[in-house]
């Protein structure tokens, strides 16, 4: 028997009330579901409903037992969720019968190199370290493979997968990058130094960042629940070796489309060369 788990964004009514409809008519077709609140159970399927954070949330439980999640819309606009909530059952038995199109996404995971462990952290958006005070920068020391690159004074440092590139990242300036490039992207967090950019990294790379100075700091995945780190504590971040699995409808929007209807871009698609006029064209032959 099949089996799918959700996971639900619970303080959106139209969530829940999407979920259960979904679930209802898939019991109707014999397909176990059963909701995923804390633990990790094995499933073929995990869907998400909610928006983008309900997604991630799906993700690190799908990642855990190696199934593909997808994410089914209800909310504002999103770079992650695939599907609306009336769309969303035939392309689930798409995915049970294994015909629907998976999606492999960079996914980064987080490791102690040094001072107090702390738990593995996986995430497909991004691993974050940051100040633990408000009113306090915190100091990480940079290394790449091992290659000391430089010490960011700032409210922290972001280690995105081009998946989270539009995320916090982005926030932090970072840049936007297509899924389908292999790399890291480790952005300062309001740096307070001259040097403020990005370095966008191969994928193949090991990006540690050591606590130091005088301030602690948190490690986080995703946005999930803090991991509080003393100073002297290395933190290396590099590729999962459990990629995110996406369902993909056939007909979904392209990244670049997204990213146009995500920040209201300028310009009209409809538009083509031959209807745009161009500045300085006044007469010509007719």
């Amino acid at each position: 028997m099949s089996s799918v788990g959700f996971v639900i964004h619970e303080g959106r009514p139209a969530a829940v009330d999407a979920a259960h409809e979904l679930r209802a008519s898939l019991e109707r077709d014999g397909i176990s579901c059963v909701e995923l609140r804390g633990g990790v159970d094995v499933v073929d399927l995990v869907v998400a409903v909610g928006g983008d954070g309900t997604f991630l949330r799906g993700a690190y439980v799908a990642a855990q037992t190696g199934s593909p999640v997808l994410g089914v819309k209800v909310g504002r606009l999103g770079f992650l969720t695939e599907v609306e909530p009336a769309d969303a059952a035939p392309l689930i038995r798409e995915a049970l019968e294994g015909t629907a199109t998976i999606e492999e996404r960079l996914a980064v995971v987080a490791e102690p190199g040094g001072g107090d462990p702390f738990p593995p952290q996986w995430a497909m958006n991004e691993i974050m370290v940051e100040k633990r005070a408000r009113h306090r920068l915190i100091r990480l020391q940079v290394a790449v493979d091992g290659e000391y690159v430089t010490t960011f004074s700032a409210d922290g440092v972001i280690v995105a997968t081009p998946t989270g590139s539009t995320a916090y990242s982005f926030s932090a300036r970072g840049p936007i990058v297509s899924p389908d490039v292999p790399c890291l992207i480790v952005t300062p967090i309001a740096a307070h130094m001259v040097f403020d950019r990005s370095f966008v990294l191969g994928a193949t790379r090991v990006v540690s960042l050591e606590v130091v100075g005088d301030e602690p700091g948190l490690v986080s995945a995703d946005g999930r629940e803090t991991q509080e780190i003393p100073v002297g504590t290395e933190v290396r971040i590099l590729a999962s070796s459990r990629p995110a699995r996406l369902v993909r409808r056939d007909d979904a929007a392209g990244f670049l489309t997204r990213v146009r209807d995500k920040f209201d871009l300028p310009g009209d698609p409809s538009e083509t060369p031959a209807t745009v006029s161009t500045a300085g064209d006044v007469g010509g032959p007719d």
